[in-house]
């Protein structure tokens, strides 16, 4: 399956603008020996809450798209907000995080390139959608 892209609403009105205010989405790499190494993959581990609110997202989950863009991992968050897969080593154009009304969206990284294992934590936009 392809990735399609994806859009984020753009505030237009002072009534989208004050949803977006103090909102923030952030992700962080920090590579890591925690698992043992081994020959072609790496291990990707990490937590997921929502930036503006600290809270775990319920229904979240985690998707890894190679170099092709297409989708080679597809896995769902624990209650806990974290999450523990095992993917070969190589180029990913995006992780994305998708939950209710929350997203985040990772530019291209090589995973494997140091360390046995990659500690990745994501901080979740909240999107608002007005009707």
């Amino acid at each position: 399956m392809k990735k399609q892209p994806f859009y984020l609403p753009i505030p237009d009105d002072k009534n989208q603008e004050q949803l977006f205010y103090n909102n923030c989405s952030a992700y962080t790499f920090n590579y890591t020996n925690k698992f043992p190494e081994e020959k072609d993959s790496v291990t990707v581990y990490g937590k997921v809450k929502v930036c503006s609110t600290g809270k775990i997202p319920e229904y979240s989950t985690l998707y890894f798209y190679n170099q092709d863009t297409i989708l080679v991992k597809k896995i769902t968050i624990d209650k806990s907000g974290k999450y523990q897969v095992k993917l070969r080593k190589g180029i990913y154009t995006s992780i994305d995080v998708e939950s209710l009304g929350a997203t985040i969206s990772v530019p291209p990284t090589h995973l494997g390139l140091y360390g046995s294992s990659m500690n990745i934590d994501l901080k979740l936009l909240r999107v608002y959608v007005l009707y």
